[in-house]
C-alpha cells in the first residue's frame, strides 16, 4: 500500500513540474517583455521572503511571496512575474536540510502551474490602458488572478499531501490552506499597493512597502517556532518520565497513534486530529507527579495506592490548560479515565458528558495498557484485548468509538 502511494505520488510530481516547464515555456515564449529591473528586485524580494516563510502544520509554508509575485505582474507583465516566482523556489533551509529532489521538483512545478495560468488569464483581462489605477474593474481582475494563483496552489500541494500520507483530500486541503483565503485577499492588497506606488514614485518604494510585512512574517515564524519548541519540551518530559518505568515506555506515543488512527477513521478534520494527538502524547503528564515506587508497585493497589494514582488526570490537565493551543480541549486529558458508566475518576461522569477526545483516549490508552506487560500481570494478547474492548463497550467505552478500535485492530490482523 505504501509502496502503491510512494509511486503514485512520484508520478503525480513528475507530471506537475513537467506541466510546470510547458506553461512557464509558453509564457516567456509567447511575452518576450521582460524587465531585468524588475527581475533583479523583486527576486530579491522573493528568496528573503521565502526564506523566512513559516511553515504549515502538515507540509509546505506560508509567506508574503506571492504578493510580491502579483506585484510583478502587474507592474512588468507574466514573464517578469514567472522568473520571479521562479526564485521563490530556492529555499536555502530546504537545501541545507537536503530535502528530496522531487519536493524540489514539485514546488518548482506547482508554483510555475499556478503563476502561470494566473499570468495568463491576468494579461488577457487586465486593462493597462485605464488611466485610473483603481479602477473597479481592474482591482476585480487583480483579485481574480491571485484567487486563480491560490487554488491552483493550494490544490496541487494538498493532492501531494493526500498521496503521501493517504489522508482525505478534503481534510488536508481544509486543515492547511482554507483558514488562509482572507490572508491571501491581504497579499493581493499588499500587491496592488506596492504596484501603485512602484509606478508613481519608483523603486524606492519597495522599502517601505515589502520589508514591513517580511519583519512581520519574521515575527510570525518565530511564534511558531516557539509553540513547537514549548511542545519538544514538555514532551521531552513525558519521554524521560516513561524511561524511568520500563512499563511504560513509549506508551503515549502508542496511545496517540492509536488516538489518531481512530480519529482519522470516524472523518475528524485534520485540526481536531493533530489537536487529538498532542494531547495523547501528554494525557499521562500528570504521573510526573504519582509516586514511581506506586506506579511499579507488584500486585495489586491497595486504597492509598489508588488515591495516588487518581491525582495524575488533574495534575496534567493543569498542566496542560495552561498552553494556549491545547487549552480549549484540554479537558480530555481530565477526562481520559472516565466510563460510559459513570464509575470512572476524577469527576465521575458518564455518557455524553464525556468529550469525543476523551472518549478515544480513553479506548486508546486502555488498549494499549492491555497488551503492554505491567507490574501487576503479563501482556494480554492483541485477541485477547479485542474481546475485552468488547466486553466493555457501553459500560467502560464508548460503543462507536470501540467498535471503530476494534475495526482497525481486526483489520491489522488480517493484513
Amino acid at each position: 500500500m505504501v509502496k502503491d502511494r510512494t509511486l503514485i505520488l512520484k508520478i503525480y510530481v513528475y507530471l506537475v513540474f513537467t506541466v510546470g516547464v510547458a506553461v512557464s515555456f509558453y509564457v516567456l515564449t509567447t511575452y518576450r517583455d521582460i524587465s531585468l529591473l524588475g527581475v533583479v528586485l523583486f527576486s530579491i524580494l522573493i528568496f528573503a521572503a521565502d526564506n523566512l516563510s513559516a511553515p504549515l502544520p502538515k507540509a509546505g509554508s506560508v509567506s508574503v511571496n506571492f504578493g510580491i509575485s502579483l506585484a510583478s505582474l502587474i507592474i512588468f507583465g507574466p514573464s517578469t512575474a514567472i522568473i520571479v516566482t521562479f526564485v521563490s523556489i530556492f529555499n536555502i533551509r530546504e537545501f541545507v536540510k537536503r530535502v528530496p529532489y522531487y519536493k524540489h521538483l514539485f514546488n518548482a512545478g506547482q508554483y510555475l502551474i499556478s503563476m502561470g495560468v494566473a499570468s495568463l488569464v491576468f494579461k488577457i483581462i487586465y486593462n493597462q490602458n485605464v488611466s485610473n489605477f483603481f479602477d473597479t474593474k481592474n482591482i476585480a481582475y487583480i483579485l481574480a488572478a491571485a484567487y486563480i494563483f491560490f487554488f491552483l496552489n493550494t490544490l496541487l500541494t494538498a493532492g501531494a499531501i493526500s498521496i503521501n500520507e493517504g489522508i482525505n483530500f478534503a481534510n488536508v486541503w481544509i486543515f492547511n490552506f482554507a483558514w488562509l483565503i482572507p490572508f491571501h485577499l491581504f497579499l493581493a492588497a499588499m500587491a496592488i499597493a506596492i504596484s501603485f506606488l512602484y509606478k508613481q514614485y519608483g523603486e524606492f518604494t519597495l522599502l517601505f512597502t515589502s520589508l514591513p510585512l517580511m519583519i512581520a512574517q519574521y515575527t510570525y515564524l518565530l511564534r511558531v517556532k516557539e509553540r513547537q519548541a514549548l511542545l519538544n519540551s514538555i514532551l521531552q518530559i513525558v519521554k524521560i518520565m516513561e524511561a524511568k518505568d520500563k512499563y511504560t515506555a513509549g506508551h503515549s506515543v502508542r496511545v496517540a497513534e492509536y488516538s489518531e488512527k481512530v480519529a482519522r477513521q470516524m472523518k475528524l478534520n485534520e485540526y481536531d486530529i493533530e489537536l487529538l494527538a498532542n494531547l495523547a502524547n501528554l494525557h499521562d503528564l500528570g504521573k510526573i507527579q504519582v509516586d514511581l515506587s506506586v506506579l511499579n508497585k507488584p500486585g495489586s493497589f491497595n486504597k492509598a495506592d489508588w488515591e495516588e494514582v487518581k491525582k495524575h488526570p488533574l495534575v496534567g490537565y493543569n498542566i496542560v490548560k495552561e498552553i494556549t493551543f491545547l487549552k480549549s480541549e484540554a479537558s480530555a486529558i481530565l477526562h481520559h479515565h472516565e466510563r460510559m458508566d459513570g464509575k470512572g475518576y476524577p469527576d465521575g461522569i458518564k455518557g455524553d458528558e464525556i468529550s469525543l477526545y476523551s472518549k478515544i483516549l480513553m479506548v486508546a490508552d486502555s488498549y494499549d495498557a492491555m497488551t503492554t506487560d505491567r507490574p501487576y500481570r503479563l501482556a494480554l494478547t492483541k485477541q485477547e484485548a479485542i474481546d475485552e474492548l468488547n466486553r466493555n463497550s457501553g459500560t467502560q467505552f464508548d460503543p462507536k468509538v470501540c467498535s471503530i478500535m476494534v475495526e482497525l485492530l481486526e483489520g491489522e490482523q488480517a493484513v
